[in-house]
């Protein structure tokens, strides 16, 4: 099967994700990501129903068929009220892409009540890489086992039962498993990504020898710090960008990671970032004090998404309407749109 050419990576959640991603005028350029997104699921969608899975073909055929946003037009902001989401964002990159934003914007927040709270830290971007290997689910088990020995020995240093170590540093910690083959040696390579909240610089020597230490093979580590507000975003992005990178694999590989992967936890988190709750919608939130109006989205494979209607909706008496579309009287019912 041919493979089309996609480019989603971090550039898609960082649109997202960006200050104006959800005005007004952003919608065209959204619309397109998510086109995007929805045509390389269809393209898994045909990969997964040739090996026989009916089910994952016809749940990703049907996500992102249709998107109803709210355009809140006095504050010039379009937020997405519904999708039918299929949640498999492994092999879905519109779910892969609002489910990374849900993070990001959970942790974004989190980190500047930490801030706040313990004045002094600094953020850091700290890369822990695996050797290579021919099989997925064993160099996945070995990149957990290792990561589950950093985190207990940090938990062990500081309850006074263990040696110091490096990321015994970070007040916090964020971070996710990444998973691609190597361009040339075809080999999984698997590595993490974290975000750490340090009073003191992590020692990226040190670190390497204890990630040595913990891995037997493995003793490449990146350390960088964050310089300003937009290093930090950034650095946020590159560890929830995980689900996305998915969409940049052949097809046979994607759904290779899928089979592994699927129900493991590729998301940790400790110290003062442990046990954030992440809302599980992959809609936005709505600004329940505006008046606005609905835009209702359709998809065309080949084409992307075109405006299927347009309603009317206000928070008082105010009416509202555009264009030469229908008058409303009441607020578009996505569903009874659709039928």
């Amino acid at each position: 099967m041919a493979e089309k050419e996609n480019s989603l990576g971090l550039d898609a959640l960082a649109g997202e994700s960006h200050k104006g991603g959800d005005d007004a005028a952003a919608l065209p350029v959204r619309l397109d990501r998510y086109s995007r997104a929805h045509h390389r699921a269809l393209d898994m969608a045909d990969y997964a129903k040739s090996r026989g899975y009916v089910k994952e073909s016809r749940g990703l055929s049907k996500c992102g068929h249709y998107l109803l946003f709210r355009n809140y037009f006095q504050v010039d902001k379009v937020r997405l009220h519904a999708a039918d989401f299929c949640r498999r964002h492994l092999l879905c990159p519109l779910c892969a892409i609002r489910r990374g934003t849900k993070l990001l914007q959970a942790y974004m927040e989190r980190l500047k009540v930490i801030q706040e709270s313990t004045p002094g830290l600094h953020a850091y971007l700290v890369t822990v890489t695996i050797k290579n290997g021919p099989e997925l689910a064993e160099r996945y088990n070995h990149y957990r086992r290792a990561m589950a020995r950093m985190t207990q020995a940090r938990r062990s240093y500081l309850r006074g039962k263990g040696p110091h170590c490096e990321i015994a540093k970070a007040v916090g910690f964020v971070g996710s498993g990444e998973f691609k083959r190597g361009k040339n040696s075809g080999l999984w390579h698997p590595h993490g990504h974290m975000v750490w909240l340090c009073h003191v610089a992590p020692d990226a020597v040190k670190l390497s020898t204890e990630w040595h230490a913990l891995t037997g093979d493995s003793f490449i580590v990146d350390v960088r710090p964050f310089i300003n507000q937009e290093d930090v975003l950034s650095g946020f992005l590159e560890v929830f960008k995980y689900a996305v990178k998915f969409s940049d694999l052949p097809l046979e590989d994607n759904w290779r990671g899928y089979e592994v992967l699927k129900g493991r936890r590729l998301v940790f988190s400790g110290g003062a970032f442990h046990g954030l709750e992440v809302p599980e919608s992959l809609e936005d939130e709505p600004l329940d004090d505006q008046p606005y109006v609905e835009l209702l989205y359709r998809f065309a494979r080949g084409a992307g998404y075109d405006l299927h209607s347009i309603g009317a909706v206000t928070s008082s008496k105010l009416f509202y309407s555009f264009g030469n579309s229908k008058k409303l009287d009441r607020p578009l019912s996505h569903k009874k749109a659709l039928n």
